[in-house]
């Protein structure tokens, strides 16, 4: 039943209640006596029964009276708890980021930021889920997460907003039984002849491998596919085969001693690490602030 009823009512209703007569609720609220014994009056008519029994000592609840201030009492408390944990959030003293990403990209692109954070912001709760691309973004549409780093290029989707973070570069190394080709350098084809380590197929980084082998007419034939680039690197570092890994983020594993990069031609394209956020999605200023630390302006 819709009545009509302003919250400020009930909110003058219940401090008279509280302070026990008209002039201590004025003062409490800041207005004038007959401010407050007008709001009652006008909430009895609207409710179709008395409230208050006025006495000279003050007042008393009827017995629909008290039935009304009981659960407006709660309710009016409810709403207090949830302005303070508004405040909270909006102070960033409370609240969460949920960040889905690959392990590749939490662990060479986030982990600096995601350690700033948490030290800035020591009561924001931090939760990362460690996926492939594609799983992140299901996540995402799912309202599981709030922001996705992925490795570009994805699918075109009208849903998605995308921002480019960092430049990343793909490049082929070998251990010490390939330190050869470290200075004579490979075509494409010739990866062909030679043992292939690469992570699976699900994700983005062997989709854009395969796409580009494709596009220069051959196509990778693994003799090993893994989940893990540090597991690729580590067979690689015992000259199990060749792999692929992002310059970016794993520079310091090609030392020129145990693992080598090798030049492949043509050159691998450039390729991104992007920010997707869902276009129609309200950020929470926990999750936008960890944004603007990256230097991304939230749209």
């Amino acid at each position: 039943m819709e009545t009509g009823i302003s919250l400020d009512s009930y909110k003058i209703f219940c401090t008279v209640v509280k302070t026990g007569n008209m002039s201590a609720a004025a003062k409490e609220l800041y207005i004038s006596q007959p401010a407050v014994s007008m709001a009652v009056k006008q909430l009895e008519e609207k409710l179709g029964s008395p409230l208050l029994v006025r006495t000279t000592k003050g007042v008393r609840l009827t017995p629909e009276g008290e039935v009304l201030y009981r659960y407006l009492d709660m309710a009016l408390n409810m709403v207090k708890t949830a302005e303070h944990k508004y405040y909270e959030m909006a102070n960033l003293e409370k609240g969460e980021v949920r960040i889905g990403a690959s392990d590749i990209v939490i662990s060479g692109y986030l982990m600096p930021y995601i350690e700033k954070y948490s030290s800035e912001h020591s009561d924001i709760r931090i939760k990362v889920v460690n996926k492939t691309t594609y799983e992140s973004l299901e996540m995402m549409k799912r309202g599981v997460i709030d922001l996705c780093f992925v490795n570009l290029p994805i699918e075109h989707n009208e849903e998605m907003e995308i921002t480019k973070c960092l430049e990343i570069h793909d490049c082929l190394i070998g251990g010490t039984k390939y330190k050869d080709l470290a200075n004579r350098g490979l075509k494409l084809a010739e990866l062909l002849d030679y043992p292939l380590l690469l992570l699976e197929d699900m994700s983005n980084t062997r989709k854009q491998l395969d796409k580009f082998a494709a596009e220069n007419g051959i196509k990778f034939k693994p003799i090993i596919e893994l989940a893990s680039y540090d597991l690729l690197i580590q067979f690689a570092k015992i000259n199990l085969g060749l792999t692929f890994i992002i310059r970016e983020f794993d520079n310091k594993a090609i030392d020129n001693a145990n693992l080598f990069e090798i030049p492949v031609e043509p050159n691998l394209p450039t390729r991104y690490v992007g920010l997707v956020r869902l276009k129609n999605g309200a950020l929470s200023y926990a999750a936008k602030k960890f944004v603007e630390m990256l230097g991304l302006e939230e749209q």
